[in-house]
Parts: C-alpha cells; sequence; structure tokens
C-alpha cells in the first residue's frame, strides 16, 4: 500500500474521515483531500496454512486496565477513554502484533446523527425513566472500525429422525348409565430422512470478543457491497479493534451457529409436533474467508451507579443495547392490569 500523508496541505493540520462526504477534512481550515478507493478484493480460499497480512504503519495500541479491550488510536482519535466501558485507564502495548484488514465499510452515520438515531431510539423503549429520555445524556460515544471474520461457505447435509405428531379425539365413556364425552391424545410415529445443500454468504463472525455475535446481528445490515479495499485513510478520526477471535476460532464458531440454523430448517420443512432420534449430519464444503473493519459507533453512560452501553451501526444507523428501567412504570402498569381484572370481577359477580 502506498504511504499517504495525513496532513492538510493547506495549513499542516490532521486530516479526518467525513463520513458523510467520504473524503478527508481538515477541522482547522476546512480543506478537502479525496480518497482513491478501490472495490474490496475477493475472499480467499480457507486452508490451515491461512494467515492475516501483518500491518507494516500500524497505529499504537492501547490495553483498558478496567475492561481488557485493547484498541488501535492513531493521533486524530486518542481521547483516553475505552470506548467499550468508559475508562480512563488505559496503558500503552508497544510489543503488541497488530494486523491489516482486506477490507473496510467506511462510516456513512456522522456523530450528530448517530446521537439522533440513539434519541429515537430510546423513545421506542418501554419503562424507560423519563429523566434519562430527557437529557438522553451521551457524552463519550466513540466511533470505531470493529474486526470481523467474513465467510464464504455451503453445507451438505444428510439427516434422518422420527417425527411424532400429537392428535386428539373425543370418545365417550359410561359414566351412571349415561354416555359422557372425553378427549383422549394419542401419537403417530412418522420415520423420516433425506438429504440438503445450503450456501451461506457473507457470513460475519465477531473477532472480537468486546462486541458478541448477538450484538453484532442485532446491528443488522453492515452494507457489505459497499466493502472498499482498507485504507489508513478511513481511519482518521476513529479507533480501531484488532482481533483476539482467531481465524480458524471464527470460522468453529460459525459452524456451530449454522449446524443449529440447518437443524431449524429441517424441522421447519417437516413440521412434526416432536421429533426422535433426530440426527443431521454436516459437511462444510468451498470455504472463503476475509478479515473485515466494520463501523460502530459505541457509547457508554452512567446512570444511578450503573453502567449502560449502546451502540449504532455506522452503515445503517441502526441501534442496540440496553437500557435502565423505571421501577415506579412498571409497578403502574402490574398495579393497573390488577385493577382492571379486580373491576371486571366485581362487575361479573354483581350481574351474576
Amino acid at each position: 500500500m502506498e504511504k499517504f500523508s495525513s496532513k492538510c496541505s493547506s495549513c499542516g493540520y490532521s486530516y479526518v474521515f467525513n463520513p458523510e462526504t467520504q473524503t478527508l477534512v481538515c477541522p482547522q481550515c476546512g480543506g478537502m483531500s479525496s480518497i482513491n478507493v478501490s472495490l474490496a478484493p475477493q475472499k480467499k480460499e480457507l486452508t490451515p496454512q491461512s494467515f492475516v497480512k501483518q500491518n507494516e504503519d500500524a497505529t499504537p495500541v492501547y490495553e483498558c486496565e478496567n475492561c481488557g479491550a485493547k484498541t488501535n488510536v492513531n493521533e486524530n482519535s486518542v481521547s483516553g477513554v475505552c470506548p467499550y466501558c468508559g475508562s480512563t485507564n488505559l496503558h500503552s502495548l508497544a510489543d503488541n502484533i497488530k494486523f491489516e484488514p482486506d477490507a473496510i465499510v467506511p462510516f456513512q452515520i456522522s456523530k450528530q446523527k448517530a446521537r439522533e438515531k440513539y434519541k429515537e431510539w430510546l423513545k421506542t423503549r418501554k419503562f424507560v425513566p423519563n429523566k434519562l429520555k430527557s437529557s438522553a445524556k451521551i457524552n463519550k460515544m466513540e466511533g470505531c472500525y470493529f474486526p470481523c471474520w467474513n465467510y464464504d461457505f455451503n453445507v451438505q447435509s444428510a439427516y434422518h429422525g422420527v417425527g411424532v405428531n400429537t392428535h386428539t379425539k373425543t370418545v365417550y365413556r359410561n359414566v351412571n348409565g349415561q354416555h359422557v364425552p372425553h378427549s383422549e391424545t394419542y401419537e403417530t410415529r412418522h420415520p423420516f430422512s433425506g438429504n440438503r445443500f445450503d450456501v451461506f454468504n457473507d457470513y460475519l463472525v465477531s473477532a472480537n470478543s468486546q462486541i458478541s455475535q448477538n450484538e453484532l446481528t442485532a446491528l443488522g445490515n453492515f452494507g457489505l457491497q459497499n466493502l472498499k479495499v482498507y485504507s489508513p485513510e478511513f481511519l482518521l478520526g476513529f479507533l480501531s479493534s484488532g482481533f483476539n477471535t482467531g481465524l480458524q476460532e471464527g470460522f468453529d464458531m460459525a459452524k456451530e451457529d449454522v449446524k443449529m440454523e440447518i437443524v431449524s430448517r429441517v424441522k421447519r420443512e417437516h413440521s412434526y409436533d416432536s421429533y426422535e432420534k433426530f440426527s443431521v449430519r454436516s459437511v462444510f464444503n468451498s470455504v472463503m474467508w476475509r478479515y473485515i473493519y466494520l463501523p460502530v459507533w459505541i457509547c457508554n453512560f452512567n446512570y444511578q451507579k450503573k453502567q449502560y452501553r449502546f451502540l449504532v451501526n455506522g452503515y445503517s444507523g441502526y441501534v442496540t443495547g440496553k437500557v435502565p428501567r423505571s421501577g415506579w412504570k412498571i409497578f403502574g402498569l402490574v398495579f393497573g392490569i390488577l385493577l382492571a381484572i379486580g373491576a371486571v370481577v366485581l362487575l361479573a359477580l354483581k350481574f351474576s
């Protein structure tokens, strides 16, 4: 990769990447510089010898003493705050090995828009304290390029089992000389087997445990069709994290999740009430991979001495996270339901 200058050609101040214009902008004089953008490279075949290219121009790495997260920073993004837990207890890791991603989805959502998306999302949450909704403080929001493994593969599966359906029939019994109807249940069993072929493209696995696989899935679409060849220019003004889940480990995680998904697909296809002696054997083929960076706005905040975090998809603006709940609001809802039930019972007693 060619060397680039992060300094403004007009005033010498450091550029930052602007998500709205997709260019480098100088905060000092307003100067702009374009980025040479090219489409992301094709995925590579996954073999025991596969490795991630080491980054020769790596930025410094800091470790959070509070949560243990490791974060790459550059001169434009050193805030002294951990983007994952909000702690200011950071220390430099001089000997940390850093790796260069194959591709990157640049930020499309600015910090201001991410704040607006958070406030809109907060209004949709139930039982949130009014004080939090009115203040919606997000003082420690950081834009971070988050590492992921991006896989393509197909799966050949063979399955067999016994499907069980439960049925109900009405029978009549003689009770004191009268035929009284009763419901009886019985089961029928149906052996089944088959084969299936499934294709999975652009399967994402979180490469850093600071954002879980569930959180990554909850963030939704990252517009992988907009993947660009990695360039450090996109990182100017933002943080970036290295991986702590290896390439093969990430694929092992993908396989376990996909095996469960295939089991669900087989069961949906046959639609029995329950299953016995059910087994699926899957073989993964044509496995390809890329190491990529995805844009995430991360915010930590404290409320009544408890810490909360939410994430904003830096491409789509979709928000996920946890917020405090108001005990009084929950109590009010439960109390209202109990009052309504009591009123219905009283009316029923009155008219009976």
